[in-house]
């Protein structure tokens, strides 16, 4: 089974940049993307992610002298994530967190599969998967990340806000319902953003 690991290293200050040029090897796995945030947690934050074919041992990183402290979650694959997005794209990477019940997480992959058949035609992203925390058995914790041209066009993807433009995103009362009756079900949620690009 592939796992993923969803690491969080928060850097002394001013050492984020000299850290993350030192995390881009994952011997064993197949790293998945390395950001910093543009919108949201600390500028000292570095987040990895890598896919694993098994159990992932511990980060040597953590031992590093730029790390204050590091987070490190392992999830396991609701639907996609094996594909990691492409940094010569550019755009944005979003992460965002829900927190729901443990027995409505297959009611809310269902959903969220369902929704976005028209949402990625309607806005030009790409969801990238769900992944759910292992360790967080009640409430679940699922992780889904999707990538974006740009900020413009994540702004303009929130299915509670007006349509971009009347022309534009035509099958957008049928995913903002969807994603509506997803949002009714959560305990929490948040996101951040992240540049697509390692650097």
């Amino acid at each position: 089974m592939t796992l993923l690991r969803f690491e969080e290293f928060t850097a002394h200050p001013r050492r984020a940049a000299a850290l993350q040029g030192r995390l881009g090897e994952v011997p064993g796995g197949r790293m998945f993307g390395l950001w910093r945030a543009q919108i949201g947690p600390s500028m000292n934050l570095v987040t990895r992610a890598s896919l694993w074919p098994g159990e992932p041992p511990p980060a040597p990183e953590a031992a590093d002298p730029d790390v204050a402290a590091l987070s490190t979650r392992v999830l396991t694959i609701l639907t996609r994530g094996e594909t990691p997005p492409d940094p010569a794209r550019g755009g944005i990477v979003t992460h965002r967190w829900f927190v729901l019940p443990a027995d409505r997480v297959a009611e809310m992959v269902a959903i969220t599969t369902e929704a976005w058949t028209g949402f990625e035609g309607d806005t030009g992203s790409e969801p990238l998967g769900l992944w759910q925390d292992r360790a967080e058995a009640g409430p679940a914790h699922v992780l889904l990340m999707t990538w974006y041209p740009s900020l413009a066009s994540w702004e303009g993807s929130r299915f509670w806000q007006a349509a971009p433009g009347s022309d534009q995103q035509a099958q957008r009362a049928t995913w903002g319902a969807l994603f509506a009756r997803r949002r009714d079900m959560l305990l929490d949620t948040w996101v951040t953003v992240h540049g697509a690009s390692s650097t």
